[in-house]
């Protein structure tokens, strides 16, 4: 993203330089992340409420039920303002005043609007299934015409949108480099334990190879 057409609202004031506006880092952020922060204006109260969402091309996609508050508010097309966050580590240092962690983050400002072409619901669907395990709409049954027509899908545009990116070790003041505490980083990932089946599901059906060493990427550690 070229300088001069950086929203300022989605410019990173407080330490710039760790401030993306290249969609290459925001999109990476986001295709692994899983779950997004949406706020939005409800009954003139402010309102943040948690979301599984999907990157498709320039737009984000949001799906929920109709009867809920937060999509049928969506659905009406209002200003938003999404955020991702991904925790890769957390930074120890010598002293409490300087522990932090590293991450990457997303935040998207736009205006909401609803899908409603079910060949575009069925695209978000489908896309949204692999974004939390990657392979798996070719595993499972597709959404019927019924069920699409029932699901409320809205989207976000990425026009506005930066990426903020904090990694590395410690910041120690020279000070406190011979205090006898350990330091460093402890690296956190995001990794599937043993399937658990469904009781109802015949024991010969075997757990498909996209559940086997379930990880999301660790993204940046040290």
């Amino acid at each position: 993203m070229e300088e001069e057409k950086i929203s300022e609202r989605v410019r990173v004031r407080r330490h710039p330089e760790r401030g993306h506006y290249d969609r290459g880092v925001i999109d990476a952020i986001l295709d692994e992340g899983l779950v997004c922060s949406v706020a939005f204006t409800r009954d003139g109260l402010p309102c943040v409420l948690p979301s599984n969402y999907v990157r498709i091309g320039d737009h984000l996609y949001l799906h929920g039920g109709p009867e809920s508050t937060m999509f049928r508010t969506l659905a009406q097309g209002v200003p938003v303002c999404v955020c991702v966050t991904l925790v890769d580590g957390l930074v120890l240092s010598r002293s409490a005043a300087n522990h932090s962690m590293n991450y990457r983050s997303v935040v998207v400002y736009g205006e909401s609007e609803e899908v409603t072409d079910l060949q575009e619901k069925r695209a978000t669907l489908t896309a949204l299934v692999d974004q939390i395990v990657p392979g798996r709409s070719r595993e499972v049954r597709p959404p019927e015409d019924r069920s699409l027509e029932r699901t409320c899908v809205v989207r976000v545009p990425l026009r506005e949108s930066s990426a903020k990116v904090h990694s590395g070790p410690p910041g120690d003041p020279q000070e406190d480099a011979d205090v006898p505490v350990w330091a460093g980083v402890l690296p956190l990932a995001l990794l599937g334990e043993e399937p658990v089946p469904d009781p109802d599901m015949p024991p010969i059906v075997p757990v498909p190879p996209t559940l086997r060493h379930y990880r999301r990427s660790a993204g940046r550690q040290g």
